[in-house]
């Protein structure tokens, strides 16, 4: 499945001819611009095809990892494309990044507690993942703010990440994209020896 325990970093980079366009076929936005780095990103929900090349964006060591409901991640392209065909697209949003014809990077805005609590239904948590050469560029701002309007659309009213400490590049991008810091659980995942402080980010919408 989608999620795991893992995470994303990019810091801001200049971005430009942000041209969006309508995939027929699925009837979602796509969005296309140039990162920092000259290349062409486009920017479109994921679809099962994708399921082997997103697993591949989570790969990164476990300090950079962030604590963002990462639990459903599939643990084979199998199961990633199970999960991609059957979720409720009126209320989850699986985003990929791609530059070159390949898959860079992976957003998820999920339902809080699938939907299935009144109270939280109104949550999306996000999880972000981009390959180690293409963070840096821009493109992880696009990927967040993609989130932001389709959460809005959607008539969602909060969107929440969990973030290990650790892991500074994407608790920056988080901040620069509006969320703030609602609280620290202390030595809340052991890593070997070590125990990591997870942060609590939100980010209120209108």
């Amino acid at each position: 499945m989608f999620l795991r325990r893992h995470g994303l970093d990019d810091s801001a980079g200049s971005v430009s001819k942000i041209t969006r366009s309508i995939n027929v076929d699925t009837m979602e936005q796509i969005v296309k611009f140039t990162a920092a780095n000259g290349e062409e990103i486009s920017l479109r929900p994921a679809s099962p095809e994708d399921a082997a090349e997103i697993l591949s964006t989570v790969k990164s060591t476990s300090l950079e990892r962030s604590y963002v409901l990462m639990e459903q991640y599939g643990r084979d392209a199998q199961s990633e494309r199970q999960f991609i065909s059957s979720i409720d697209l009126d209320h989850n949003l699986l985003l990929v990044a791609v530059a070159r014809g390949k898959v860079i990077g992976s957003l998820a805005a999920l339902q809080a507690d699938g939907g299935q609590i009144p109270q939280t239904a109104h949550i999306a948590t996000v999880g972000l993942h981009l390959k180690e050469a293409y963070r840096g560029l821009g493109i992880g701002s696009r990927m967040l703010r993609y989130a932001v309007e389709w959460a809005q659309e959607h008539g969602f009213k909060k969107l929440v990440a969990d973030i290990f400490t650790t892991n500074k590049r994407s608790l920056n991008l988080f901040r620069r994209a509006g969320f703030v810091e609602e609280g620290v659980k202390v030595k809340h995942v052991r890593m070997g020896k070590d125990y990591i402080d997870d942060v609590s980010l939100g980010k209120l919408l209108e």
